[in-house]
């Protein structure tokens, strides 16, 4: 059985008897919903004979069901009919309750205001430890709520969109996920007015006031609430009071709350009723809220709260006489405080007093209380009740000339809470301020458009109990009245797609293993004619600075958000540094550097392969003995290196790239950032910039020149045609991309994707240039084949006349033919010889040059061949 159903037949019953004296017969029987034909043969049986008067359903889910058995039977025309009602509403009751009227009535328990209330007041306690005081009722209550066949505050919408929810903008779905009939809510044109007696100077509505407008902000709607500045009197501020409540109902606002501390404010509300205004009171004038059916009073029952004090006096203390201490001019609210008191010391059976007291002069104030309770003595078995804050410091002053007297306070203060450190007041009352201003704004949104309103007429927001002060971190959110931090507009920080990184690691991914299968390849041929011709040690060092080169993808794709921390409520920045700072910041200096080394390592390897050659060369025209060492070649390198890293060092050391992210858009109303952009920056990067370009420049510059003077080389032993078409392909990216990466600066996604691409059809057209005619030349060509086709060259660059005329010696060829002759012997000896053998090589070939005249040929005027090979 199902609890709820349980309950509610039991009160019903209950009722029932209790109305008849017992002479009414009430039944209970059970129907399985969950199968529609047992169901009705179940009713059919049981209504068949109409000895029923009337039924009422525990659910609505069986209401159609049961009053098709019931006219199935006849039972509706009886003389005496028999009558339905259920618990429960939906859409297809209202039907049967006010269209066929086939229903009697409907019972709502208001299952929409079950949903959102406990999420507020959860969330309440969460951010503040604040809970309301629970009310006499013990239950704060939704329901019972009758809708009899008569009712007309039931119109056709109502019905529609509490079967839909209520749905808020910018939701339109309803609770089954399906597009709602009912038009979304939307909050932002609702209009919440509030006007209360509480002026600038009064502290205690501070708390008010900030609540108010942090409920407004929670739910996203207009409200209306202005304070007063102190009047010249209370007369002067209630007619203002009425003036600014009949302005806001007679404009049409949604929903009104007001403290009725006077009757003029009374009447004035009571025209708002008139124009259909719903109104709540709060803080002040709960019996007159009652009294002209307003919906709801938020606040503290001063009664009540009076009753309690009384019953928690007596917890922690014992004592034989109380006494309350009230204003001398009278003030209802305090005269009602006292009230409650009575109440609850009386039913403890013990002997009670009221004190009225002057709230301006201590001197009367002491001689009062001394004259009730007495001049001397500690008053042991006393307690007493300060029914207001005023009348707190003179009694504490009586508290030092007489301990054994005990005291519990209205109102709290910083000087309760030392009081009650001090053990000088058992407890402080908290009516709970700022409940009085938040709770009605959830309560009166959500009435402007569900209708539906809690069954207690007084929300409590107190009393609450104080028996210790706050500590620190509490009083300080208590004074700022629970700061919450706004919810800021979304903020675009154009970010780069994590789908364009994923594509700028996959960039460099391809360049590292294809500098990876360039060496691979060369350790693994190290022995092939071409891949010694080649000198690899060069070639490796180029393949490892296409990966430098294309690195500068990582440090690129690394981002960040602002540099300094941002205050959560303010968006201001602080001076602290974000967690992300020395990332990007390493980031930013990492780009320029990874550029430059890579590039200037690719070059200044090559230029150190051809200044070799070409040093060679030059050396065999001029037959004499040169030894190219390691050093020198290394001394090339670093010549290029040591200059690139000398400005990269000072770049970094003066003015290093720092990640910076500038606002470029702000959200109109609140002023926070909606769109910013983030960058490197430096006060002296371009200067930088452009040197480190010029010592790029000049790298590129000497290579050209090297390519051009070594043109004629071989492609086994230069790269000469392949380094000027990487210069040319370097340049012609630059003229294209750099335009674009210009006109894309603020779009981080193009000006990524860009950039990357630069990086890596540089470093991978370069690896292809360099190192696909050395791949494709060993395939094609064995070490042989290789011998052979030098051979035949030899022969074929060798004028056969020539030699004839040398070797016999009538006449002699002109030096610039002799030196061609060494040139094309030097490089077409290099071809078998490993690059470190150099100096042997030219050492043979010089013996070679000088036995030139002694070259011996047949008798038919060719040389030999023995003689040519050593040739």
């Amino acid at each position: 059985k199902n609890s709820a159903y349980q309950q509610r037949f039991d009160g019903y019953r209950d009722r029932l008897l209790e109305s008849t004296n017992s002479s009414m017969h009430v039944e209970w029987f059970e129907l399985n919903i969950s199968t529609p034909e047992s169901m009705s043969l179940r009713l059919n049986n049981e209504l068949g004979d109409c000895k029923y008067q009337f039924i009422l359903l525990g659910s609505s889910r069986m209401a159609a069901a049961t009053v098709k058995a019931v006219r199935a039977a006849g039972c509706h025309n009886k003389d005496v009919p028999t009558k339905v009602g259920t618990f429960d509403t939906s859409e297809e009751i209202f039907d049967l309750v006010f269209a066929t009227r086939q229903l009697e009535f409907a019972v709502d328990q208001y299952n929409h205001m079950q949903g959102w209330a406990p999420v507020h007041f959860a969330a309440l306690y969460v951010t503040t430890g604040i809970v309301l005081s629970s009310p006499p009722e013990g239950l704060y209550l939704s329901g019972p709520v009758l809708y009899t066949q008569g009712d007309t505050s039931v119109t056709d919408t109502l019905r529609t969109c509490a079967d839909a929810a209520f749905p808020v903008c910018p939701n339109t779905l309803g609770p089954d996920g399906n597009p709602s009939k009912c038009p979304c809510s939307d909050r932002s044109k609702i209009v919440i007015g509030g006007v209360v007696h509480g002026i600038t100077s009064d502290t205690f509505w501070d708390a008010v006031f900030a609540a108010a407008a942090q409920g407004a902000d929670d739910m996203g709607v207009d409200l209306r609430f202005d304070r007063f500045e102190p009047q010249e009197s209370n007369e002067i501020l209630f007619r203002k009071m009425s003036a600014k409540i009949l302005s806001l109902c007679q404009g049409g606002v949604d929903g009104l709350f007001v403290s009725l501390s006077d009757p003029v404010i009374v009447d004035a509300v009571k025209i708002c009723q008139e124009l259909n205004v719903p109104v709540m009171s709060i803080n002040a004038g709960f019996a007159e809220s009652k009294e002209i059916g307003l919906i709801h009073h938020v606040g503290m029952v001063e009664s009540n709260a009076g009753y309690q004090a009384g019953f928690k006096m007596a917890e922690l203390a014992t004592f034989d006489k109380a006494i309350c201490l009230n204003y001398e001019s009278g003030i209802a609210v305090v005269q009602q405080r006292c009230d409650g008191f009575k109440e609850a010391i009386g039913e403890l059976g013990i002997e009670y007093g009221e004190v009225r007291v002057p709230d301006d002069n201590e001197a009367r104030f002491k001689n009062i209380v001394e004259t009730e309770i007495g001049a001397t003595g500690d008053w042991s078995g006393y307690a007493i009740l300060i029914a207001g804050s005023p009348l707190i410091p003179p009694s504490l002053d009586l508290k030092k000339v007489h301990a054994g007297v005990v005291m519990g306070s209205f109102d709290t203060n910083d000087l309760t809470n030392e009081a009650i450190d001090n053990g000088d007041l058992l407890f402080a009352i908290d009516q709970q301020p700022y409940l009085q201003g938040y709770i009605p704004l959830p309560i009166l949104t959500h009435a402007a458009k569900t209708k539906q309103l809690f069954l207690n007429h007084a929300i409590e927001s107190g009393p609450s109990f104080v028996t210790s002060s706050p500590n620190e971190k509490l009083a300080n959110c208590v004074a700022g009245s629970f700061p919450v931090c706004p919810e800021h507009p979304h903020e675009d920080y154009n970010y780069i797609s994590d789908a364009l990184i994923i594509l700028g690691y996959v960039f460099f991914a391809i360049q590292a293993l294809a500098s990876l299968f360039a060496i691979a390849w060369m350790i693994y041929n190290r022995k092939a004619t071409v891949v010694r011709a080649s000198q690899p040690e060069f070639l490796s060092l180029v393949a490892i600075g296409c990966v430098i080169f294309a690195a500068t993808i990582l440090p690129l794709s690394v981002q960040g958000r602002y540099r300094f921390e941002r205050n959560a409520i303010t968006l201001q920045e602080t001076e602290t540094l974000s967690e992300d700072t020395q990332l990007v910041d390493a980031a930013c200096m990492a780009v320029p550097w990874l550029i430059c080394i890579g590039f200037v390592l690719i070059y200044s390897a090559l230029i150190a392969k051809l200044r070799r050659i070409h040093t060679i060369m030059v050396s065999s025209l001029s037959l004499k003995r040169i030894q190219v060492t390691r050093e020198k070649v290394l001394t090339t390198i670093l010549g290029f290196l040591l200059p690139i890293i000398a400005v990269l060092t000072s770049w970094t050391l003066i003015s290093p790239l720092r990640w910076e992210r500038t606002v470029t858009k702000t959200d109109f109303v609140t002023g926070f950032p909606t769109e910013s952009f983030g960058r490197c920056t430096s006060e002296h990067s371009a200067a930088f910039a452009s040197t480190s370009a010029c010592v790029i420049a000049l790298c590129l510059a000497y290579a050209l020149v090297l390519s051009y003077k070594t043109r004629k080389m071989p492609v086994e032993f230069s790269e000469s045609t392949y380094i000027a078409a990487s210069v040319i392909y370097f340049f012609q990216l630059l003229a294209l991309g750099v335009p674009i990466m210009i006109i894309a600066r603020e779009n981080t996604n193009s000006y990524y994707v860009v950039f990357s691409l630069i990086l890596f059809l540089v470093s991978f057209g370069i690896t292809l240039l360099i190192f696909t005619p050395k791949i494709i030349a060993h395939r094609n060509r064995t070490s042989e084949e290789v011998l052979r086709s030098n051979r035949n060259s030899r022969i074929s660059m060798v004028p056969q006349p020539l030699l004839l005329e040398e070797s016999h010696g009538h006449g002699s060829s002109s030096v610039a033919q002799i030196r061609e002759r060494a040139r094309m012997s030097t490089i077409l000896r290099l071809d078998t010889a490993s690059v470190g053998d150099e100096e042997r090589i030219l050492e043979r070939d010089g013996s070679v040059r000088k036995n030139l005249p002694h070259t011996s040929t047949d008798q038919g005027g060719s040389t030999s061949r023995e003689d040519n090979d050593q040739w």
